[in-house]
C-alpha cells in the first residue's frame, strides 16, 4: 500500500489565548498562511475579556478551518487540553496566542516526524526572539539533539517555549495532556517543558534545528512574571528527577544546577536576594567556580547595565528599527542560529550527558513503554 501523501495529513493546531487583543492576529496569520494547508485550527479563548474572541471570530468567518472554544480563565494548561479534546487529527501542533510560524513550519516538522517509527513521538523546531512589532532581535540557542533527549534536555531545554512542539496523538494517548496543577499552585508558566518532558520519558524526538518559531518577548508575557517562570522551573525539574528515580547522581545535580542558574537570574533581576541566596547554594553545591563566576557575572552585567544607560542620555537617537532588524517573516530559515554554550551548558558536558542518554537514559524511556 503506498504510504499517503504528507500533503492529505491534517494537522491540528492548538492555539491558547488570553486577553491576546493585541497580537492573536498576526498569531492567526502565520498559521492560515502555511504552506501546509491541511490544518484543523483551534484557538481556545481561555476567559479573555478584551477583543481576543471577536478578532479570531473574523478570521473564522473567512477561513473555514477554524473553531474557537471559549472557557473560563483556568491557564495555559488547561486551555491546551482542551484544544486537544477537541481536535480529531494523528499529529498536534501548539502555538501561543503571541508566537508566530515561519510559513514553513508544519510542513518541514510534519516531513521530519511522520516517516518515523511509532517510537518516535514529537518534533521539536528552534526559535528566534520577536519584539512586540515582530521585528527579530536575536537569535535563539542552536543547541539541539535528537532520538533518547531527556536527560540532555532536562539540562539544556533545547524547546524553550511553548511553540516549538508537535506530538503524534500516540503521545496523548500515553501521558494525557499539560498539567494544570502548576497553575493551580500559582506557578504557571513552565508547563510546556513538563510536557516535553514527559514525552521524552517514553518516546524519541525528532528536531529540526530551526529557527521555524518567533517567540515573542513582551511586557505583557507570561515569561514576564520573573518569579513565577523561575518557581515553576524549579518545580517542573523536581517533578522530572521525582518520576525518574533511576537517574544517576551525576545527572540529578546538573539538573538542579540548571533549574538554579535560570532562577537565580530572574530572583537576582527582581532584587529578591533570599531566593537568589538559595538557587546560589545550589549552585556551589554542583560547583564553587560556577558559583564564583555566576556572582562576577552579576556584577558585570550591573556595572554594564548602569554604563548604558548612562550612554543613553548622550547617544543620537538610534534610525529605524528596518535598518538594524528584519521581520520574522523576512528572514530565511536556513540562517544558522548562534550560541547557546556557556560556563555550564559546555560541550564537554553536552558530550557526557549525550553518552548517558544513549546508554541509561534510552533504558529510562523505553522500559516506561
Amino acid at each position: 500500500m503506498a504510504a499517503e501523501p504528507l500533503s492529505g495529513l491534517t494537522v491540528a493546531v492548538v492555539i491558547p489565548a488570553y486577553n491576546a487583543e493585541e497580537f492573536i492576529a498576526a498569531t492567526l496569520r502565520s498559521v492560515v498562511d502555511q504552506t501546509h494547508s491541511a490544518l484543523e485550527i483551534i484557538v481556545v479563548d481561555d476567559g479573555s475579556t478584551d477583543d481576543t474572541a471577536s478578532i479570531c471570530r473574523e478570521f473564522a468567518a473567512a477561513d473555514p478551518r477554524i473553531t474557537i472554544l471559549s472557557t473560563e480563565n483556568r491557564g495555559v494548561a488547561a486551555a491546551r487540553n482542551a484544544g486537544i479534546e477537541a481536535s480529531r487529527s494523528s499529529y498536534i501542533a501548539f502555538i501561543d496566542a503571541d508566537d508566530l510560524w515561519h510559513p514553513t513550519y508544519v510542513e518541514r516538522m510534519l516531513s521530519a516526524l511522520h516517516p518515523l517509527p511509532d517510537a518516535w513521538g514529537a518534533v521539536y523546531a528552534l526559535h528566534r526572539f520577536v519584539d512586540s512589532e515582530g521585528y527579530c532581535t536575536k537569535s535563539g540557542s542552536s543547541l539541539n539533539a535528537r532520538e533518547s533527549i531527556l536527560i540532555r534536555h532536562l539540562v539544556f531545554r533545547f524547546v524553550g517555549n511553548g511553540s516549538g512542539f508537535m506530538v503524534r496523538r500516540a503521545v496523548i494517548d500515553k501521558i494525557g495532556g499539560y498539567d494544570p496543577s502548576y497553575a493551580d499552585r500559582g506557578i504557571g508558566g513552565c508547563e510546556d517543558f513538563d510536557f516535553e518532558l514527559r514525552t521524552a520519558e517514553h518516546f524519541k524526538i525528532e528536531a529540526v534545528p530551526l529557527g521555524l518559531v518567533g517567540y515573542r518577548v513582551h511586557s505583557a508575557a507570561m515569561s514576564a512574571d520573573r518569579s513565577r517562570m523561575a518557581r515553576s522551573l524549579l518545580a517542573v525539574t523536581e517533578q522530572c528527577v521525582s518520576r525518574n528515580p533511576e537517574l544517576p547522581a551525576f545527572v540529578v545535580s546538573c539538573a538542579h544546577t540548571s533549574a538554579h542558574l535560570y532562577a537565580f537570574s530572574k530572583f537576582a533581576a527582581l532584587k529578591d536576594w533570599h531566593s537568589a541566596a538559595t538557587s546560589l547554594r545550589h549552585i556551589y553545591h554542583h560547583s564553587p567556580l560556577l558559583a564564583v563566576a555566576v556572582i562576577i557575572k552579576l556584577i558585570f552585567s550591573k556595572a554594564n547595565r548602569a554604563t548604558n544607560r548612562a550612554l543613553a542620555k548622550v547617544r543620537p537617537v538610534r534610525q529605524s528599527k528596518q535598518k538594524y532588524f528584519k521581520k520574522f517573516e523576512e528572514l530565511d530559515p536556513l540562517i544558522p542560529l548562534v550560541g547557546g554554550w556557556s560556563r555550564f551548558r559546555t560541550k564537554a558536558l553536552f558530550r557526557r550527558l549525550s553518552k548517558i542518554d544513549r546508554c541509561g537514559g534510552e533504558s529510562v524511556a523505553t522500559s516506561r513503554r
